[in-house]
């Protein structure tokens, strides 16, 4: 539930500043919970969606998706 609720605040959060979001996504997306994560992205388009699930799923893959 935790993770479910940052994942949100996350989500709210870029909607004020999405390049800060995107910012801390390429940082922390590789090792976040996958809930936390998907809640995150929610809003993103989805090329940048998909982006950053590849990045959990394959860490050293750091190519940025803007």
């Amino acid at each position: 539930l935790v993770n479910k609720g940052t994942g949100w605040m996350l989500r709210y959060a870029g909607d004020k500043d999405k390049k800060k979001l995107l910012s801390f996504l390429d940082k922390y997306a590789a090792t976040m919970p996958g809930s936390l994560l998907r809640n995150a992205i929610e809003k993103l388009d989805k090329k940048q969606r998909e982006h950053y699930m590849n990045l959990k799923e394959n860490p050293k893959s750091k190519e940025k998706v803007n």
